[in-house]
C-alpha cells in the first residue's frame, strides 16, 4: 500500500442485539460499537484480518446473522482525487468466503 494512504478494513455487522453486542465483545475484537438509528440494534466494527476471517465467520454462522445486515467496510483519506488503489486480497476472499457485500468510503484531504 502507498505510504500516503491510511487503508482501515473492517468487518461490520451492522444491526446486531444488544445480546450479540456483548456475546461479539467476549469472542471477537471489536474496535467500536454504535446504536444503528436507521436499523435499530447496533453498528459493531471488528478489523479484518486474516485471523479475524475465521472467527467473523463462525460468529455469523453460530448467530444466524443475515449477510444483508452485514459488510465489508473499507475506509480511506488520500491528498489524490483521482487516484488507482489495489485493495488486498484478503477483502475478496472475505467477500466470498461471507457473502458480505465492500463498502467503499473515502475523503480527499
Amino acid at each position: 500500500m502507498d505510504a500516503d494512504i491510511e487503508l482501515n478494513i473492517s468487518f461490520r455487522f451492522l444491526a446486531l442485539s444488544e445480546e450479540l453486542v456483548s456475546e461479539a465483545k467476549l469472542s471477537l475484537k471489536v474496535s467500536s460499537c454504535r446504536p444503528n438509528k436507521k436499523l435499530g440494534g447496533y453498528v459493531v466494527c471488528i478489523p479484518l484480518t486474516q485471523s479475524s476471517l475465521v472467527s467473523i465467520t463462525s460468529f455469523v454462522t453460530s448467530n444466524n446473522i443475515k449477510i444483508e445486515n452485514t459488510d465489508i467496510f473499507i475506509s480511506f483519506a488520500t491528498e489524490y482525487d483521482s487516484r488507482i488503489l489495489k485493495l488486498p486480497s484478503l477483502i475478496a476472499k472475505a467477500s466470498v468466503y461471507i457473502g458480505s457485500p465492500v463498502t467503499l468510503s473515502y475523503t480527499v484531504v
